[in-house]
């Protein structure tokens, strides 16, 4: 082998071990992309897909439970995190939005765009409330303030007390105390001070620190550690009482901006769905799932199409062209002898449904699926019973004869 050969194939090589180390260093800080099929087949076992008025698609839950009410609030580098205990909570409260139809029935609206709560929060002297909100890439509310304050059921309100540690549908208010607290509460945010002030929607987290009794909502301090001086808040630190108490009028200048800080989770991103976190996590890391969509909103609707209609779909190829060259919304053949009706929803993967039929997990696009096996459907849930037939779940409305709400 020559000099020249030999240098190259070092080359090569360091090139290659490089390659390899930035791939370790970058497998969870990186969020990677994904196309919507992947949410397609986590989603189809657990409920179904239909078209509202408005025209756009809507996923329905089978167990028709009310979002953002299973699961707990927790404090990261970005703020407040909604952390869902439903096997879907990873997508449908993390990006797009839900709506309450008109037979009570919560369904969700897709999008692109992730974030670590896509909600608005308000709050009164005792309560917090929080309620599903359609926003756009930079998280600004894009609905009318009409159509935001005047459906008191779309609301969630739990106490104080109660929002520092898991929320389950029992504690939630009762829609009578709902309506009161919604006319009296104003909009709530935050200031937390890092290596800046950064304005953020919700309660400041240093609120809960006594509040929350199993430790969840914040990370885990080192054992035996003394916290450092800007850590410190008298009063609420253990071992530090407030003598007399520490305010941002009468603290000492120099750590009136730091008494308010916590130990915040930080959020680290799983590569897939399936992945689990790595050997040598910190116990301060908490990892999602949490990938960037190829697809923009349009994208996702033509994703959906394509899969509720397998039997009309002559080839993956030739009728995704035929979709994007603006073949328009794929339809089935009816009894009536028209060809001209929306698709029905497919079936969901149930023991009443034909494995041969249907496959949950199968895509004509994306073979690396592997579906969670901890993550099946729970078929002891309380919510109302499954549609025996696949007629189409009632999807929300528009808002009409909005009135202001009370402030």
């Amino acid at each position: 082998m020559s000099s020249l050969s030999r240098f190259v194939l070092v080359c090569l090589v360091l090139l290659g071990l490089g390659t390899i180390a930035q791939a370790g260093m970058t497998a969870y800080t990186e969020r990677g992309k994904t196309d919507f099929d992947t949410v397609i087949q986590a989603l189809n076992p657990y409920g179904t897909w239909a078209k509202a008025a408005d025209g756009r698609w809507a996923y329905t839950p089978l167990d028709h439970q009310v979002p953002y009410t299973h699961g707990r609030w927790i404090y990261t580098e970005y703020g407040w995190y909604w952390k869902g205990a439903q096997p879907h909570s990873w997508v449908t409260e993390h990006y797009g939005f839900w709506k309450r139809g008109a037979e009570q029935v919560w369904s969700w609206y897709p999008g692109p765009f992730w974030l670590p709560e896509i909600v608005e929060i308000r709050s009164t002297a005792t309560h917090i409330g929080w309620r599903s909100a359609a926003v756009d890439r930079e998280g600004d509310f894009v609905e009318r303030p009409e159509d935001r304050y005047t459906k008191t059921d779309e609301w969630t309100f739990v106490s104080i007390e109660q929002f520092a540690n898991p929320i389950t549908p029992e504690i939630v208010a009762k829609p009578d105390l709902a309506q009161k607290l919604l006319d009296d509460t104003t909009e709530c945010r935050h200031t937390y001070v890092t290596y800046r002030e950064i304005d953020r929607p919700g309660p400041h987290p240093a609120d809960f620190l006594e509040r929350c009794h199993d430790g969840g909502m914040f990370a885990p301090k080192p054992k035996d550690v003394q916290p450092p001086p800007s850590a410190i808040v008298p009063g609420i630190t253990p071992g530090f009482p407030a003598t007399p108490p520490a305010t941002a009028t009468n603290a000492p200048p120099q750590l009136a901006s730091e008494l308010r800080q916590v130990k915040y989770w930080v959020t680290m991103s799983l590569p897939t769905l399936w992945s689990s976190p790595p050997e040598d996590a910190k116990p301060e890391e908490i990892y999602l799932y949490r990938p960037d969509m190829f697809q923009d909103e349009d994208g996702i609707a033509r994703r959906i199409e394509l899969w509720l209609n397998p039997a009309s779909r002559k080839s993956a190829t030739q009728r995704l062209n035929e979709v994007l060259g603006g073949g328009g919304m794929p339809t089935v053949k009816t009894p009536g002898g028209t060809n001209d009706q929306p698709a029905t929803p497919a079936v969901p993967a149930t023991s009443a449904t034909s494995a041969k039929a249907h496959d949950p997990f199968k895509s004509p696009f994306d073979d690396s699926f592997h579906p969670d096996p901890n993550h099946a459907p729970n078929p002891s849930s309380k919510g109302p019973s499954v549609p025996a037939t696949n007629a189409p779940i009632p999807l929300p409305m528009e808002n009409t004869n909005a009135a202001p709400v009370g402030r």
